[in-house]
């Protein structure tokens, strides 16, 4: 049984999306496919029972039969840390290989997801480094490049990789127009000239970038007040509703497929919002809308959400879920394994397990 460790120098590479694509190309492959995500780090309550959002989603996209305990056996929580900065001996490594045994039983594979950046994990010695070395895996690395510094980064980490842990290659995620040609024609061979396999470009897709308001409700724990039908209208961004209500007419329509965030008692803006035919409009302060705006988002079919967070908390809150999007709906699965199976030499990842 050979195991792939999904790692990246940067936060919101993509890890999760690449994880779940490989996963389910492998399983198309007929491979008996596991998963687990050593020290899970964004941690959700799913039932009462405190686990990884990522490994919850896993779990339900694979089918896997292991408990949410076994797919995510670390939660690096306050209260871990306060542990370990404390000098309190915790058995982590010996609970992660045991772990690590038991989901791995009758698999051909088993998919490790790396916890955030370069440095998740370390100061429990539970860096992907260690995980890899520990568990015999070899890294399979996801990277952006988002920026004139991404290279630095990853020849960063390249560096520190130890010389136990085997390299699968690099896979280039999530690039912009403007950068896709120079990451092709200056990039990978850069990295391919020091012995570096690149084993794929996946260029952005703005389909894969948005986020439903249905998604905005439950990620962020809204109320939808109005605009049921249309709870899966995508948005693409957000605009702070914040401004004199002649320019707020002017920026809702010149910014399409966009949230309109605004405070509860703001029925202007709200109004223009609607009119401007916003993708949704996003109420803070838990004020409820006077009933003509509720009756107008009907009347439109754009969805209202209350939140009991103010304003700047809630853009604090959007702006995260935007830089972090799980891909959760079967269109974006079935959108995402489509284009890891278009840009990405499977060929090399399936001869790396043998």
């Amino acid at each position: 049984m050979r195991s792939i460790m999904v790692s990246s120098p940067d936060l919101y590479s993509g890890k999760s999306a690449i994880t779940m694509a490989l996963a389910l190309k492998l399983k198309d492959y007929d491979y008996k496919v596991g998963y687990m995500k050593p020290v899970g780090n964004i941690i959700v309550d799913a039932n009462g029972v405190l686990t990884d959002d990522d490994a919850l989603n896993m779990k339900r996209i694979l089918g896997l039969q292991e408990s949410l305990d076994d797919l995510a056996p670390i939660l690096f929580t306050y209260r871990l840390l306060d542990d370990v900065l404390e000098g309190k001996e915790k058995p982590l490594a010996e609970k992660l290989l045991a772990t690590f045994e038991k989901v791995s039983k009758g698999k051909d594979t088993v998919m490790l997801e790396g916890a955030g950046d370069l440095s998740g994990g370390s100061v429990l010695s539970l860096s992907d480094f260690d995980v890899a070395r520990m568990t015999g895996s070899k890294i399979l690395l996801v990277a952006r490049y988002c920026d004139d510094f991404a290279v630095n980064r990853i020849v960063t980490y390249m560096k520190l990789l130890p010389s136990d842990v085997e390299l699968v290659g690099i896979v280039f995620n999530n690039i912009g127009p403007n950068f896709i040609n120079f990451v092709k024609e200056k990039v990978v061979p850069y990295f391919e000239k020091r012995s570096v396999k690149v084993l794929g470009v996946i260029p952005q897709n703005k389909a894969l970038m948005s986020v439903t308001a249905g998604e905005i409700a439950e990620e962020l724990h809204g109320q939808v007040l109005a605009g049921k039908e249309n709870i899966d209208v995508s948005v693409s961004g957000i605009v702070v509703g914040a401004m004199s209500l002649e320019n707020a007419i002017k920026v809702f329509r010149r910014k399409p497929n966009r949230a309109i965030i605004t405070a509860g008692d703001r029925a202007d803006t709200q109004m223009a919002a609607l009119e401007a035919r916003s993708s949704c409009v996003l109420l803070s302060g838990n004020l409820y809308p006077e009933a003509p705006v509720l009756g107008r988002a009907e009347e439109l079919g754009i969805p209202i959400i209350l939140f009991p967070d103010d304003t700047m908390t809630l853009v604090d809150k959007m702006e995260a879920l935007l830089r972090s999007i799980r891909i959760k709906n079967p269109q974006k699965i079935e959108l995402m394994k489509s284009m890891f199976s278009e840009h990405v030499d499977m060929g090399s990842i399936i001869d790396a397990l043998k």
